[in-house]
């Protein structure tokens, strides 16, 4: 009872948080949809997987991302000019780095797929590109998998990316990137049913015939009666007789 209850506070205070806006404010959960309920994820920010997704047999159309949101108000020239400088990369990016954490485990297009990965930029935070100030360049953007079929969201993910420049932040972004490739891999491994092995196939031993020894004995006798055989040679061969009907 005491588990349930701390594992209800715990989602309650998650669901409060969430509505009082997670990453000060640059997680809109209204752009991914209701299902999402965001975990904190230490490759990817947040994220949200919708709970049995199977990616089996399914491939991925990476479409084109979305016009910068600008959830903080939008930013200075020096901050849309640090967009300006990456947002050109993040489409091919992806595509590059996505495939690379990937491994083949799903196809990935720019034209087909039956599920949409789309992005889009939330917010963006300039500086001088020789300042020495840590994180002085902020990227932050939302991912979001859903069904080309249904429209239904598959998977949500969040995060914001800093550092001194815009190649700091460009590497933290591939890096994001192949780590994504890497989760939606393992959505798409078939669940191996190991069956047991089968029991090596192993000639049947053959069955030894029982020994005859009366005819072996007539046989004896015979050949002694046509001259073949010496009394001494019978008397040998009756001993071996005897001894392998044993």
């Amino acid at each position: 009872m005491r588990h349930h209850a701390i594992l209800s506070l715990a989602v309650c205070g998650l669901a409060l948080a969430q509505g009082a806006g997670l990453d000060e404010g640059r997680l809109d959960p209204a752009w991914f949809g209701p299902a999402a309920v965001f975990q904190p994820s230490k490759e990817l920010g947040f994220q949200w997987i919708k709970p049995g997704l199977d990616l089996q047999k399914r491939s991925l159309r990476l479409k084109a991302w979305e016009p910068a949101a600008w959830l903080q108000g939008k930013r200075g020239t020096q901050d849309q000019l640090f967009l300006l400088r990456v947002e050109r990369s993040l489409q091919p990016d992806l595509d590059k780095r996505l495939r690379r954490g990937l491994k083949g485990a799903l196809p990935v297009s720019a034209a087909e797929g039956d599920v949409a990965l789309v992005g889009r930029v939330v917010d963006a935070v300039g500086a001088v590109e020789d300042s020495m100030v840590p994180g002085s360049m902020a990227l932050s953007f939302d991912v979001k998998l859903v069904d080309g079929d249904t429209g239904d969201l598959l998977g949500a993910f969040h995060t914001t990316l800093s550092g001194p420049g815009t190649e700091a932040v460009l590497a933290q972004y591939w890096r994001w990137c192949e780590d994504l490739g890497r989760l939606l891999a393992k959505q798409a491994q078939a669940s191996a049913t190991v069956k047991p092995a089968a029991a090596p196939l192993t000639a049947p031993t053959p069955v030894r015939p029982a020994f005859d020894l009366e005819g072996a004995l007539r046989r004896i006798e015979g050949l002694r009666r046509d001259g073949l055989l010496s009394e001494e040679d019978c008397v040998v061969l009756r001993k071996k007789a005897a001894e392998k009907a044993k």
